[in-house]
């Protein structure tokens, strides 16, 4: 792998390697859980246990909340004549659900973020046995 290669945030939008674009971040079948690395590139993408921890919390759910309140504040605009039960139950399901969907992306951003200032060294390559 080339040092001077920046990631892409586009990839990262894609859910692919962010340097090859030819590894899907998500393991087969499961779209919550990411693959151990990229075999074109041969790094891993967790870098430490816990690396993921991160984007959970400040991104996927700082983002879950900005859309469960803008819709709260389009159905209190909209439909302020509903019951307060369903101006407070739609956004919190919305974004409960969009934070379920949005977690690989928090993920793939959050390893953008963290490439950009921490660029690959030799310990986040896969070993020979690509684990």
């Amino acid at each position: 792998m080339e040092k001077e290669k920046k990631p892409s945030l586009y990839h990262a939008i894609k859910l692919q390697c962010l340097y090859c674009d030819k590894t899907s971040l998500l393991k087969k079948g499961n779209f919550l859980e990411f693959v151990e690395g990229c075999p074109h590139c041969n790094y891993k993408f967790e870098r430490e246990v816990g690396y993921f921890s991160g984007a959970s919390w400040m991104i996927t759910y700082t983002v879950a909340a900005l859309a469960a309140m803008i819709s709260g504040g389009i159905m209190i605009w909209k439909f302020s004549d509903q019951s307060d039960f369903v101006i407070a139950g739609i956004p919190a399901a919305f974004g409960g659900i969009f934070a379920l969907l949005f977690i690989p992306f928090g993920k793939s951003f959050w390893m953008y973020v963290d490439h950009l200032f921490h660029p690959l060294t030799k310990a986040d390559q896969l070993d020979s046995k690509g684990n």
